[in-house]
């Protein structure tokens, strides 16, 4: 319970990054819905835009925990990154296993839940709209929509992934261009 009143700001801040992406990937989706490969590569670079978001968010917990940690201020947990983007994404899971359960259960109130979480889920997770859609036509040309209710499970996978990956990186000084051999000039010299 301490660790979530500690981090719910960060948690909140993450949602928060969510849904200003979501925005602009419902934009780009509806812009580009006509062409399906220009919704494809719309609906992807809105996904690496949303990650390349939270990981700076989580690289700069992860610096600012990196300076408590040295001063003894606070141990190190390597999986911090990990737990907040999973409470980050919380809701997102949740509406995954109600749409999920809505379907498995094949009541009425069962379907009307589902149909909600799953607008819900569209709603808040627009910069996934693009794959979705395209998954969902390439999977069940005949189907219901909500056939595919499991994509929505996927789809915080790698937000978890990359806020893990991100504190990791930040909590240990190390930036992404150097996984890729790229040399920062450092602008503190004179």
């Amino acid at each position: 319970m301490e660790f979530l009143k500690e981090n719910s700001y960060n948690m909140v801040k993450m949602f928060v990054d969510q849904i200003a992406m979501t925005v602009f990937g419902t934009v780009v989706t509806i812009a580009t819905s006509g062409n399906d490969d220009l919704l494809l590569v719309a609906s992807l670079f809105s996904i690496v835009f949303y990650l390349v978001v939270l990981y700076t968010v989580g690289w700069d917990i992860g610096a600012r925990d990196k300076i408590k940690i040295d001063g003894g201020r606070m141990r190190e947990m390597p999986a911090k990154g990990f737990l907040i983007a999973l409470g980050a994404n919380s809701i997102n899971i949740l509406l995954a296993l109600l749409i999920g359960l809505g379907i498995l259960v094949n009541t009425e109130w069962a379907g009307n839940i589902s149909m909600v979480c799953n607008a819900i889920a569209r709603l808040i997770q627009g910069m996934y709209l693009g794959v979705i859609k395209l998954a969902e036509d390439a999977l069940c040309a005949d189907a219901v929509i909500q056939d595919v209710w499991w994509w929505f499970l996927i789809t915080p996978i790698p937000a978890i992934l990359t806020g893990g990956l991100s504190y990791y990186m930040g909590s240990h000084n190390k930036r992404i261009s150097e996984i890729f051999g790229i040399k920062l000039k450092n602008n503190t010299q004179k």
